[in-house]
């Protein structure tokens, strides 16, 4: 009887450490669960109005992205690296590029004609009231480093670009030789107001996303992309107003 009494003492003892552990296993799990979605909650929020979140967000200004078609990004579908046109690609490495040590020439106007074609056949459009070309010679190696800088890789193929409406630059071995283009674009009638106001900032490791709001304007009316016609009907405009946008209620 005293050896069934102590295994049945035992048996009652070892059942009330596994009921104890398994309960000290539940609190610690919900400890964990409790810990981690504070931590997702607001870890990785960060001030909008903080220094770092700001610049990134100017880094590439409207203006920036203007010149170099960069405002394509906002588009109804999310855009990848490899969805950007290389050109576009370039364009914004120059515009954020450390220009500097460069070197200026100028060529002869061609007969009759407000063009000046180099030997290696770039074509350049003459200076205003001249009759020769300005260019701007720009060592390969700073448009490479920039491209690096901004988008983490080498560039696969380096080539001819825009620089904005009226630039252009050409790549000939090393170098990059930027002037006026032979063909530029004015935009004639109303022009589209853009709007970008930062949403949240969230990081992670060490990537940081920057959500922003986007809206184009034109003619009064408000559009929530700049690739389509889509109009936010959540905008209201104010053609008496200089600042012309407002969000309805």
């Amino acid at each position: 009887m005293k050896k069934e009494k102590l295994k049945s003492d035992n048996t009652k003892g070892n059942l009330m450490q596994d009921k104890l552990l398994l309960i000290l296993i539940v609190i610690l799990i919900i400890l964990s669960i409790v810990i981690v979605a504070v931590k997702i909650a607001t870890r990785n929020n960060l001030d909008t109005d903080s220094k770092i979140v700001t610049e990134l967000h100017n880094y590439f200004n409207s203006k920036d992205l203007s010149n170099c078609e960069g405002l394509l990004t906002y588009a109804e579908d999310k855009i990848e690296y490899d969805k950007i046109d290389p050109e576009t690609r370039l364009c914004l490495a120059y515009q954020k590029a450390n220009i500097k040590d460069t070197e200026t020439g100028t060529l002869k106007a061609d007969k009759k004609k407000e063009i000046c074609t180099s030997k290696d056949g770039m074509v350049f459009r003459v200076d205003e009231d001249t009759k020769e070309c300005t260019y701007t010679k720009i060592k390969k190696e700073i448009i490479d480093n920039s491209y690096k800088k901004i988008y983490g890789k080498e560039i696969e193929n380096n080539e001819s670009f825009k620089v904005d409406n009226l630039n252009i630059c050409y790549l000939k071995d090393d170098y990059y030789y930027c002037g006026l283009s032979e063909t530029f674009t004015y935009t004639l009638g109303n022009e589209s107001i853009i709007y970008r106001v930062i949403e949240k900032a969230v990081e992670k490791g060490s990537k940081i996303t920057i959500y922003d709001y986007f809206i184009k304007l034109n003619s009064d009316t408000c559009f929530k992309n700049y690739t389509t016609s889509t109009i936010n009907s959540e905008c209201c405009t104010c053609s008496t107003c200089i600042v012309s946008i407002i969000f309805c209620s």
